[in-house]
């Protein structure tokens, strides 16, 4: 708790200074290191700003979870203490349910199937779904596909018998994880390498380049690659600041978002491909496995999904765009 409000403190201080030096500077903050793509695509994303806006209107990004884990931050955004945060793509259903479509395990059959979504008119209704909740969506980013790691090889749903998982604090993700027999932990993505190490979890789930940039290689030897979630991420806004801003700063941030997104794809490729040689090079196993185990155990999940009024519509549609 102690922690959480120095987090705020530390917030606060921030605002007030970048609001006196310049008033026209947002704030972006995030949880990934700086060699993460979402932070080369978050940089991108605030150089096109500055230089459509003709420095009238820039962002100041805070990485390494500096202003809270990814729920602080996303919190802080929704109360309009912080302008923007990147976060989980599933976390973003506690305060929009809407978003808990992209986080239903093996919507998307493939990773181009998920970005042709992301490209679409579809991506940006749900991006606006939250409209009236404190936040809107400016773009998703590409985050891969999320497997399971720990320090035994996980082939079949059965050896996730009993084991603590940590989860982002998602209730999809949750239910995923119980259906599959383990047990689900929600945990702040920070303390994954600690809670490995000291036996609080069992297990994880992200992608390669998380395992890699956030050392959790030193205690997760076998990846196993069941991909059960190919989720993006989006970066979101306070409606507090979205009202503020001008149309043409809107239409600024939009494009430069979407621009950045696009960039962000081309990094991803790059260093996942990259962060797998790393990961075999630490001595990690990847594991191949039969994801139809693992697909059936959750379609439930789907099928419920798809006879939802609200999230039938849109498992309609990107089931579509197979």
């Amino acid at each position: 708790m102690k922690k959480r409000y120095l987090s705020v403190f530390a917030t606060a201080m921030i605002l007030s200074v970048s609001t006196a030096v310049h008033a026209k500077q947002l704030t972006l903050g995030h949880a990934m290191s700086l060699d993460n793509a979402a932070h080369k695509g978050m940089v991108i994303f605030a150089e096109k700003v500055k230089e459509k806006s003709g420095g009238d209107l820039t962002i100041k990004i805070f990485p390494n979870a500096q202003l809270g884990s990814e729920r602080d931050q996303a919190e802080q955004v929704v109360t309009g203490a912080i302008n923007m945060a990147k976060i989980n793509g599933s976390l973003a259903e506690s305060f929009e349910p809407t978003f808990t479509v992209i986080a239903i395990p093996y919507l998307f059959n493939d990773p181009e199937h998920m970005r042709k979504f992301i490209r679409s008119d579809v991506a940006e209704e749900l991006l606006q779904s939250s409209k009236g909740k404190g936040f809107l969506g400016l773009t998703f980013y590409d985050s891969g596909s999320r497997s399971f790691y720990a320090a035994k090889p996980i082939k079949t749903p059965a050896d996730l018998n009993g084991m603590k998982v940590r989860v982002p604090e998602s209730p999809t993700m949750m239910e995923m994880i119980n259906l599959l027999g383990a047990k689900a932990t929600p945990m702040p993505f920070t303390e994954i390498y600690t809670g490995l190490q000291q036996g609080v979890i069992d297990a994880a789930e992200n992608n390669v380049s998380s395992l890699v940039e956030m050392r959790h290689t030193e205690v997760a030897k076998f990846y196993s690659m069941d991909q059960h979630t190919i989720s993006p991420d989006l970066i979101i806004i306070s409606e507090a600041t979205w009202n503020d801003l001008s149309d043409e700063e809107r239409a600024i941030l939009k494009e430069a978002a979407f621009e950045s997104m696009e960039e962000e794809i081309k990094i991803w490729d790059e260093i996942e491909s990259a962060n797998v040689g790393k990961a075999k090079e630490l001595g990690v196993t990847f594991v191949e496995v039969d994801k139809a185990k693992f697909k059936e155990k959750v379609k439930p999940m789907l099928d419920e999904a798809a006879s939802d009024p609200k999230l039938g519509y849109y498992v309609e549609k990107i089931q579509a765009m197979e």
